[in-house]
């Protein structure tokens, strides 16, 4: 499924898929673009980090661009934060922003 995500992403980013060796190349232009603020690009680097694609697993690193990917309000960044989250009431509350982030995106297209 992640793979899925990931190809999905690319694709919408324009970048091309992440065959092993091009794995370095698509994360240090994943992170390019994360710096220059796109949600998509920070969420897709928080996985490639925390998966190891592209170079060393850095799991502070993957938290740290899904939770900036999460303050822009990209509803995925929102849910997977959800979901991991421990204390009920924060996590109803990421999803409920989850929910309405991705209410907004489906007006704007």
């Amino acid at each position: 499924m992640k793979r899925l995500l990931a190809a999905m992403l690319l694709a919408a980013l324009a970048l091309p898929a992440c065959a092993d060796a091009d794995a370095d190349d698509a994360r240090r232009r994943l992170q390019q673009r994360a710096e220059g603020g796109e949600p998509a690009a920070m969420f897709l680097l928080a996985h490639m980090l925390a998966d190891g694609e592209g170079g060393p697993p850095d799991a502070a690193a993957a938290r740290a661009w899904l939770a900036r990917a999460a303050e822009l309000e990209y509803p995925e960044a929102l849910q997977e934060l959800a979901l991991s989250e421990p204390d009920p009431q924060r996590a109803d509350m990421l999803m409920r922003a989850a929910a309405h982030a991705l209410a907004h995106r489906a007006h704007r297209h």
